[in-house]
């Protein structure tokens, strides 16, 4: 779930440092002049960026943390039932091979007991298909309803604050390799967001 955030919000900020570049060489500069250094763009009235650290978001915003552990619990619960009815089937295939190698069982009996084994591995096989569709649905509404919050809550943030791009941060696997504190908005946009929850 975090590989996804972080997925989107990296795509955003590809397309912002790509418009910052935009911006930046796309002005007529004099020939054989040193670039300057540009102060921060608070204090400059230029572009406002500001970055939220995807990490701390993952570990302290309360609904995320609310949804992860409810869907790791009804994984952990469908396979815990996949678990016992694909025992529960080798046990009865494992039975099965004892009739047939005894030569006791008539075979029109060993047959249909083949069928209706070889019928419950298919149903198995197609109940933990659909399982796994309807974890993996679950999962996308549930970052569907994350991402739809978050942006709610950053365009309010944006709308008072007045930043131009918010972009996420996170460490080992994020776009911006490094980021200086003071542009760090995680705790206004965490206050934000687990301000429902309260």
């Amino acid at each position: 779930m975090t590989k996804n955030i972080s997925l989107v919000l990296n795509g955003i900020l590809i397309l912002a440092v790509a418009h910052l570049y935009y911006l930046n060489f796309s002005k007529k500069s004099a020939p054989e002049q040193p670039a300057a250094i540009l102060p921060p763009a608070s204090s400059a009235g230029g572009v406002k960026i500001a970055y939220v650290n995807a990490d701390t978001l993952d570990a302290k915003y309360e609904w995320l943390k609310q949804q992860k552990e409810a869907l790791r619990q009804r994984v952990q619960k469908a396979e815990a039932s996949m678990s016992a009815k694909k025992e529960a089937l080798v046990k009865d295939m494992a039975a099965f091979q004892k009739k047939y190698e005894s030569g006791a069982t008539p075979q029109a009996e060993l047959e249909k007991e083949y069928n209706a084994l070889a019928q419950r591995q298919q149903k198995l096989a197609e109940e933990e298909s659909r399982l796994g569709k309807q974890l993996a649905d679950e999962q996308q509404e549930a970052m569907n309803a994350l991402m739809a919050n978050v942006e709610a809550k950053l365009k309010s943030l944006q709308d008072r604050i007045g930043y131009d791009y918010i972009l996420s941060y996170s460490k080992g696997g994020g776009q911006v390799l490094l980021a200086n504190d003071s542009l760090d908005i995680t705790n206004q946009v965490l206050e934000l967001l687990n301000a429902k929850e309260k």
